[in-house]
């Protein structure tokens, strides 16, 4: 075993590459496509999930329903609560979850 992971660590001074040519960040937007049209490969848009989608997929309930009635919340502003340091500052009480007085 230690032999086959001895394979995948490099020589000292060795540069590797993770992506090169069309899959490199720098040329990807641009080349890909023209590699997709090459190989004649059809090419489904990435779906993009919001919070509300992951949120219901990952605990089964939806966070813009209404715990009342059951109706659909629209998310109309942000209210900023405590910043990071605060959090920090706060951690042990939060992880006991005790209530926070600042």
């Amino acid at each position: 075993m230690i032999l086959r992971i001895n394979d995948h660590i490099p020589e000292k001074h060795f540069r590797m590459l993770r992506y090169y040519g069309f899959l490199s960040n720098r040329r990807r937007g641009e080349q890909l496509p023209l590699v997709y049209k090459a190989l004649e490969m059809d090419v489904e848009p990435a779906l993009t999930l919001s919070f509300a989608a992951l949120m219901k997929e990952f605990t089964n309930i939806d966070p813009y329903a209404c715990i009342l009635c059951g109706g659909r919340l629209v998310f109309n502003t942000y209210h900023r609560g405590l910043s990071t340091s605060e959090l920090i500052h706060h951690q042990r009480s939060l992880a006991l979850m005790r209530p926070i007085r600042t």
